[in-house]
């Protein structure tokens, strides 16, 4: 009996600073937990490279970004009692993607349900294609988003909006997404990547050392009171005033050209 390589299912390039990181397990992209390993071992490879300033996620096939959790591995989770087990998986996983020391963007087409909504609010930024259908639909089978959703959806949404979305479990569409602030931007159909890239670029022209700066000051005020974010936010900007990174900008501000790339 011979052993045959397990295929991958997830895969990232990089261009220009910016990485595009895919779900490639058709047809709907659903998070197993080999996927879930592969998208933890692809960001330590992301963010073990300095060259990379922003970070897209993205779903191949153009039918779903993923619709969650691999239902087919549900039985044999219960069977084991794994059910904390896996419930830690994901958690290890979107609380990488949510403290990502770099900007993270989500380009949704089409489904975006359960734990890939999950994963989407982990990103700092969602675009969603007019054919997109975003939802936590959980308690339609008796459990809830625990992934991170009841935590993430009404810090970003506002308690009554998210609770209405979990507690029905119903699906909106992008332009409904967009009305209540799930998503940022939406595309066309079929261009949710090429406008999602589109922002990742112009993020990723911005100087390296603020953009992680801005990043970190930002993750870690949302969790705190607003003296105390204070506080963090005036000890980073007064050490990335003494950065080249700055000095370069005011620069090229008061000498009307463009700033230099930087590292």
């Amino acid at each position: 009996m011979s052993d045959q390589p397990t295929r991958s299912f997830v895969s990232w390039s990089a261009e220009d600073g910016l990485a595009t990181l895919t779900i490639d397990r058709p047809p709907l992209n659903p998070l197993s937990h080999q996927v879930k390993a592969e998208l933890l071992a692809c960001l330590e490879a992301i963010a073990a490279t300095p060259a990379i300033r922003c970070l897209v996620f993205h779903g191949a096939g153009g039918r779903a970004f993923s619709v969650g959790a691999d239902i087919k591995e549900l039985p044999d989770m219960v069977a084991r009692g794994a059910v904390r087990e896996h419930a830690v998986q994901e958690h290890t996983l979107y609380n990488r993607i949510d403290f990502f020391p770099i900007p993270t963007l989500a380009a949704i087409e089409g489904h975006c349900l359960g734990g890939g909504l999950e994963l989407a609010l982990a990103c700092d930024l969602r675009v969603a294609s007019e054919s997109s259908r975003l939802g936590l639909p959980e308690v339609k089978l008796g459990v809830f988003p625990a992934g991170g959703g009841t935590e993430r959806l009404p810090r970003l949404l506002g308690e009554a909006r998210a609770r209405e979305l979990i507690y029905t479990g119903e699906p909106v569409d992008a332009r409904e997404a967009w009305r209540l602030g799930l998503v940022n931007r939406v595309a066309p159909v079929g261009q949710a990547l090429a406008m999602t890239q589109e922002l990742g670029r112009t993020i990723a022209a911005r100087p390296a050392l603020t953009l992680r700066t801005v990043k970190a000051v930002m993750d870690r005020g949302l969790g705190m009171d607003l003296l105390r974010a204070q506080q963090v936010s005036l000890e980073a900007i007064t050490e990335l005033f003494q950065s080249e990174a700055v000095r370069e900008g005011v620069s090229a501000f008061l000498e009307k050209r463009p700033p230099r790339p930087s590292s």
